[in-house]
């Protein structure tokens, strides 16, 4: 789905177009600069922008909408990126350092169990992480 600002500008050639737009889609923020008619494209690639896009249009897309027209769109999913990957890697660090088994398992030097262990615990970080900053 895609939200378009309610301001718009008119671009020569192309017609009436938002100022602001985000496509849930294809994680893609728009903007259109009113005096120079230049476009700029921004994606955004990590699974977790698209989940909490998708959420957000299906939970709260007032939200989403207000921050599509008052031009908050990009530093607010930037803003979610930064914050979101930094949460992951901490917690993950947490639990690797809470772990008896993955401890145990990299002293050994047993990389199967090691890995093992950590993409659980990966995991352990992201439904926490997500329950608390995604889904929300």
């Amino acid at each position: 789905m895609i939200f378009k600002s309610k301001e718009l500008v008119n671009v020569p050639e192309r017609g009436e177009m938002p100022v602001w737009s985000v496509d849930t889609d294809t994680q893609t923020v728009t903007h259109v600069h009113p005096k120079t008619f230049k476009t700029e494209e921004h994606r955004f690639f990590r699974d977790y922008i698209r989940y909490h896009l998708h959420y957000s249009e299906e939970e709260n897309p007032e939200r989403l909408q207000r921050l599509v027209d008052n031009g908050e769109i990009f530093q607010y999913l930037s803003d979610l990126d930064n914050r979101v990957f930094d949460a992951l890697d901490s917690q993950e660090e947490l639990l690797k350092a809470n772990s008896r088994e993955f401890q145990e398992a990299h002293e050994k030097g047993d990389i199967v169990t090691e890995c093992a262990i950590g993409n659980l615990l990966q995991q352990q970080a992201r439904e926490s992480v997500f329950e608390a900053m995604i889904y929300v």
